[in-house]
């Protein structure tokens, strides 16, 4: 005689999914954000609902100064008193009890316009390849790929320089006057190395990116 034994356990918790950004729409200006004083606006962030979510946090980042503002909230849209004339990042968390798992959504960038500029700053580069903490292989000629994104509202930005070193608070300067958003390098292995492009635009104002980690096997 055959037995069979069925074993029934419970159904997989299901976890969230990421939201969709609505606004402020990614390289806004941010113009309608309401005036609050003579040094901040109130800007309002609206994004769609994520399927298996209880309550979302919205995050935004001050990209010069790596202030971070948050917020919790059941409803798809919130609004954050923020500085003004200054780039941020923004993204929505999507959370539930019965979950440790998170969805995150897009990030994000847009410029909170304050009194009139001439000129903007440019955005901190995105840094793309290597990504933070790779490991990656090494070549035969010893010759890695840079990649990054940047963004400027006025479009007018003139160089990046890429800063490279073993040491994440004593970086050099590796490469000027890259007109492109990749460059090459010749690098030999080593333990850990730390990266950073700095944004230069045509009126001399300039931004760094983060500072990300690889290392090469």
């Amino acid at each position: 005689m055959v037995c069979i034994v069925w074993s029934c356990g419970p159904d997989p918790i299901p976890e969230p999914e990421p939201s969709l950004l609505i606004s402020p729409a990614n390289g806004d200006l941010c113009t309608t954000a309401s005036k609050v004083n003579d040094a901040e606006r109130q800007v309002r962030f609206q994004w769609t609902a994520a399927l298996n979510t209880e309550i979302y946090e919205l995050i935004v980042q001050n990209t010069q100064t790596g202030q971070q503002y948050s917020k919790q909230s059941s409803l798809l849209s919130e609004s954050l008193i923020l500085p003004m004339g200054a780039p941020y990042r923004w993204y929505v968390l999507s959370k539930a009890t019965l979950t440790p798992a998170v969805g995150q959504s897009e990030s994000w960038k847009f410029y909170l316009e304050g009194e009139p500029n001439a000129s903007y700053v440019p955005f901190p580069a995105l840094l793309l390849s290597p990504e933070n903490e790779a490991i990656i292989d090494k070549t035969d000629e010893g010759v890695y790929t840079f990649q990054w994104e940047g963004l400027d509202l006025d479009n007018d930005i003139d160089h990046y320089a890429l800063y490279l070193g073993t040491d994440p608070d004593a970086l050099s300067l590796k490469k000027d006057s890259i007109s492109e958003q990749r460059t090459d390098l010749t690098l030999t292995p080593s333990a850990t190395y730390y990266w950073q492009i700095v944004t230069f635009d045509k009126e001399g104002n300039q931004s760094a990116s983060l500072v990300f980690s690889f290392q090469i096997n």
